[in-house]
């Protein structure tokens, strides 16, 4: 059987330039990819913030950095969160990131819809029960403003509405928060998402939790 032999393929040997040409088209790749998954990360499920204040103190300090869940922003009270009987909305002790006009702060979940809250005697009560919050020292004084600076005066009850929440500073002789007529109840639409994470200093790099308190009777 005859066989019919033609030209043989050179191999191609790739010249110093395709190998640099070829390096720097993956490095593109990688950054063009990176870049997309960042963006999708930062619209849709965490964005970073920095503490600004002493308003969290003990608890948050100034110049902390975090990173705020942004999923229970746009799914906690969606129809698909409902239809699928899921709770992932606020919380009451969650620490929620906030826009007030135009600046960004951090401040506490302490009443959440429906709730009824009332300040007196420097105690806090929801509805009707004094709460015993224990991510704050038992020595600290939740005291309302001046009548001219009060959202909530000394002894008044007042209902949360619906798609609106009561926020604190933990440290509550230095935060401006539900407590004052600037702030107010807060939307939820001016909410940007639940703190999760703590990833400076170092050496309290690691998850933050729900902040925990208990309800006691009112007349104690």
């Amino acid at each position: 059987m005859a066989l019919t032999t033609g030209p043989i393929a050179t191999p191609i040997e790739y010249k110093p330039a395709n190998k640099a040409r070829a390096f720097f088209v993956d490095i593109l790749q990688t950054v063009i990819i990176a870049l997309a998954i960042s963006v999708v990360v930062y619209m849709f499920i965490a964005i970073p913030n920095q503490v600004e204040g002493q308003s969290m103190e003990p608890n948050f300090k100034n110049t902390e950095l975090l990173l705020t869940n942004k999923v229970v922003q746009w799914f906690g009270d969606s129809d698909i969160a409902k239809a699928l009987n899921i709770d992932y909305n606020y919380k009451r002790g969650d620490v929620v990131i906030f826009d007030n006009k135009g600046t960004d702060l951090i401040k506490r979940v302490i009443a959440t819809p429906g709730d009824r809250i009332k300040i007196e005697d420097d105690k806090v009560f929801i509805n009707g029960q004094k709460i015993d919050e224990r991510y704050i020292p038992t020595t600290t004084r939740t005291r309302v403003p001046f009548r001219s600076q009060a959202f909530l005066s000394e002894g008044e009850e007042l209902v949360v509405p619906s798609g609106h929440y009561f926020l604190m500073g933990d440290n509550r002789e230095n935060s401006k928060d539900s407590r004052f007529i600037e702030v107010g109840f807060v939307s939820r639409s001016n909410l940007k998402g639940r703190v999760f994470f703590r990833y400076w200093p170092v050496n309290k790099f690691g998850i933050i939790r729900q902040g925990e308190f208990t309800e006691q009777n009112s007349n104690q």
